[in-house]
């Protein structure tokens, strides 16, 4: 089974009533120990009663940008001695004016 079908068993179960101790037990009685924990359970409970029966994973904080291995090759290719370190510096410096623009 995979994450989304568990998902889908924690809809069933707080439509069903039960609170989230209760259905992290049956979960893990019916699919085997430390299947599901009551924490997580919670959390989806949580979204549930406040309205939002999606089964979606919303994504946490913003993704980090990222470079692309054209942009690593045209930093290698202008100076090839230079260290990894230099390298990284370099990049630490590019990524912190993508987020400060």
């Amino acid at each position: 089974m995979n994450q989304r079908d568990f998902r889908v068993i924690f809809l069933y179960e707080w439509k069903s009533g039960h609170n989230a101790a209760v259905a992290a037990r049956n979960i893990n009685a019916a699919f085997g120990n430390d299947t599901v924990n009551e924490r997580a359970v919670r959390r989806w409970f949580e979204k549930f009663e406040a309205g939002d029966e999606s089964l979606v994973i919303e994504a946490r904080g913003r993704p980090g940008p990222s470079i692309n291995d054209d942009q690593l090759q045209i930093s290698i290719e202008a100076n090839t001695r230079q260290t990894v370190r230099d390298l990284s510096q370099e990049f630490v410096i590019m990524l912190d004016l993508m987020f400060h623009k």
